[in-house]
């Protein structure tokens, strides 16, 4: 059996923390269909109806992963009843901001009385995972499992604080079309409101990481290393005499991603950039002293975890551009 998470793009950091959450415990990247990331997602020259209908006819287990922008989306209800008709086995799980007294989800294919569970239920999600374990190659270690959930946890939680940011926050009169100048009124102790104002694009995407990629300021390798951190959640990685162990572990990342070699042949160089640009920091020496593992700072980190769309376009477009070589056995 195969897993199909069935969602809107506009939740897609919610799917791809459950993909990262599941494949960290033992699931296989075949085993998941998940068409916001390209691992995942529809393979080049296919037809993504045919595709998709040929996969929901395996009939995979369902995660119908709903949300207010599910069910705003025709195709995102199009998948739901092409799913339900052929699907083995489902489960429901609701974003931090759907409401279940909600008409749609009322009056829609699936059954309102199941029991599905919000994303953020530790003690659900738990006992999700331990579910799967009847049909799935989920690990059986306890303290793993307890880990990865809450590391899973801590990430929804920063989508979380994004959806919900203070309504509080309006415009001023002057307005510039790209740093939009909000204020917010503070109340102090004496009844006097200040203002405090600030700029709405520091707080995501402005930092000078975002601000070269804008500028294609950095090379394919660095790109790809980006893109490697993210997807593996590798935020620390081997360097020095370890090195080795950091480009097999890339080189395994290629070949499931089908992907060039270029990042696993110039890692050391994409790696003492980062260095360059202030983006990591020794978190780990040699008993001589010298540096075997880099971690990457935290505001960098968290950045990576949200990232701005046209960010997002930008690294999909180098992983696009960088696709497996074909090897001609038969050069003549």
């Amino acid at each position: 059996m195969n897993i199909f998470i069935s969602h809107s793009s506009k939740n897609a950091d919610y799917g791809n923390a459950i993909v990262d959450l599941l494949t960290s415990l033992g699931l296989k990247g075949d085993q998941i269909t998940f068409t916001s990331n390209t691992a995942y997602g529809i393979p080049t020259g296919q037809n993504i109806f045919n595709w998709l209908k040929n996969r929901i006819s395996e009939k995979p287990h369902v995660i119908y992963l709903l949300s207010p922008e599910y069910y705003s989306s025709i195709a995102c209800l199009n998948e739901m009843g092409a799913a339900w008709i052929v699907e083995n086995e489902h489960t429901m799980i609701f974003t931090p901001t759907f409401k279940l007294d909600s008409h749609e989800f009322q009056n829609g294919a699936l059954d309102p009385r199941e029991i599905g569970f919000y994303i953020n239920n530790e003690e659900r999600l738990t006992a999700f995972i331990e579910s799967l374990k009847t049909s799935f190659g989920i690990s059986p270690s306890i303290v793993l499992v307890n880990q990865k959930v809450k590391g899973f946890l801590k990430r929804i939680e920063s989508f979380k604080e994004i959806e919900e940011k203070p309504s509080s926050f309006v415009p001023t009169t002057k307005t510039p079309n790209k740093n939009v100048v909000v204020a917010k009124v503070e109340k102090q102790t004496d009844d006097k409101p200040t203002i405090n104002v600030a700029t709405k694009t520091l707080k995501k995407g402005s930092s000078r990481l975002f601000t070269d990629l804008r500028n294609s300021k950095l090379k394919d390798e660095e790109v790809l290393l980006l893109h490697y951190i993210i997807e593996t959640e590798r935020f620390k990685l081997m360097t020095d005499w370890q090195e080795f162990k950091e480009i097999e572990n890339i080189e395994a990342w290629e070949d499931v991603n089908e992907l060039d070699k270029i990042l696993s042949k110039n890692y050391p160089k994409a790696l003492k950039r980062f260095e360059m640009r202030a983006l990591t920091e020794v978190s780990s020496v040699t008993g001589g002293g010298n540096p075997k593992e880099l971690s990457l700072l935290d505001n960098v980190r968290e950045e990576l975890l949200d990232l701005p769309e046209d960010i997002q376009e930008i690294i999909s477009n180098v992983v696009q551009n960088n696709p497996a070589k074909e090897v001609n056995d038969f050069p003549f």
